[in-house]
């Protein structure tokens, strides 16, 4: 099967994939009463959550500039902003391809050699995941019965296994690891082995490239800046939509797990999957159906069409820079 058939049959089963969880929200919720309850929605509060989600890329922004300073070119701060702007928009309609945009269009303008702006993106690639994992890590900790009552929720069923049970288990795998070790030669002919081997040699080699970068608490201070405008947007909805009073701040980390999750699954600008596993997240904090998928419209609406915005904003000043 050519290459480009694969491409599409893929997006088409996961956008497919995405627009049946789109009907799994919205299949008992009345469209005038969704739109009503949105139209009661603070404008200044909705303000308050795109300028949030505009800071995160600001902050993405500044830090693939320094990254790049580090390997020493100089970057304008302002295309460099413009261009994760667009890798957001091209994100929306295929994901994973923004990346490959933002490389091209700085390329485009700054002169970067391509291979050093796709390096600088796989360093960014590991430190979001570490720092995903962190907060995946804090919602255990802080709302591990929730956790395990959402993953109920989105469909799977969580074993409850004895002593034995658990033994045995931990027999098997020690098993399986020592297998694979010994097997390797054979095994590591496989496709699919080397491609996961490829994803966890790329974790690796980001971690090491992270001491070629100057000034690393600004580094720490602009990737933790990130997180935390994600963290914030979901904590500023609650303020703002009618019906979640009872949510406190703290949750924010368990529903911006969810939503990371959305983001993850590689749907078009995560559409169904978002909105099903934000609802379902404030479903199991006690809210309705009807409120939870009000609150997953409304952020995924704003955010999505600040990326149109500021991404087609973007992509005409990038357009003009190049051509100079």
């Amino acid at each position: 099967m050519p290459a480009w058939v694969k491409k599409v049959v893929q997006y088409i089963l996961f956008l497919g994939i995405g627009l049946a969880l789109l009907y799994l929200t919205f299949k008992n919720v009345n469209p005038i009463d969704l739109w009503d309850n949105l139209k009661a929605v603070s404008v200044e509060g909705l303000i308050v959550i795109v300028a949030i989600g505009f800071l995160a890329i600001i902050f993405r922004g500044l830090r693939w500039v320094q990254m790049l300073q580090s390997l020493g070119y100089e970057v304008h701060s302002v295309r460099a902003i413009a261009a994760v702007a667009l890798s957001y928009l091209v994100n929306l309609v295929t994901p994973r391809v923004g990346e490959v945009a933002r490389c091209t269009a700085l390329n485009r303008t700054d002169k970067v050699p391509i291979d050093k702006l796709v390096g600088t993106v796989v360093l960014e690639r590991v430190v979001d995941t570490l720092l995903f994992l962190v907060v995946v890590l804090n919602t255990v900790i802080i709302s591990s019965d929730e956790l395990s009552d959402f993953i109920v929720q989105s469909g799977a069923q969580l074993p409850q296994p004895s002593a034995t049970t658990l033994v045995l288990a931990g027999i098997l795998l020690g098993g399986v690891i020592l297998l694979v070790y010994f097997t390797r030669n054979i095994w590591m002919h496989c496709s699919l082995a080397q491609k996961i081997v490829g994803f966890a040699t790329g974790m690796v080699e980001g971690l090491r490239s992270l001491r070629t970068v100057n000034n690393k608490p600004l580094f720490w201070f602009y990737s933790i800046g990130i997180w935390t405008c994600y963290v914030a947007t979901i904590a500023v909805g609650f303020t703002i939509v009618s019906g979640l009073e009872s949510i406190g701040p703290e949750q924010a980390f368990f529903v911006s797990v969810a939503a990371g999750m959305g983001y993850v699954i590689p749907v078009p600008g995560g559409i169904g999957a978002y909105h099903y596993l934000v609802s379902k997240a404030l479903v199991v904090l006690g809210l309705t159906p009807f409120i939870s998928t009000s609150f997953a419209t409304l952020i995924h609406s704003s955010q999505s069409l600040m990326f149109v915005v500021t991404g087609a904003l973007g992509f005409v000043f990038l357009y003009f820079a190049g051509r100079k």
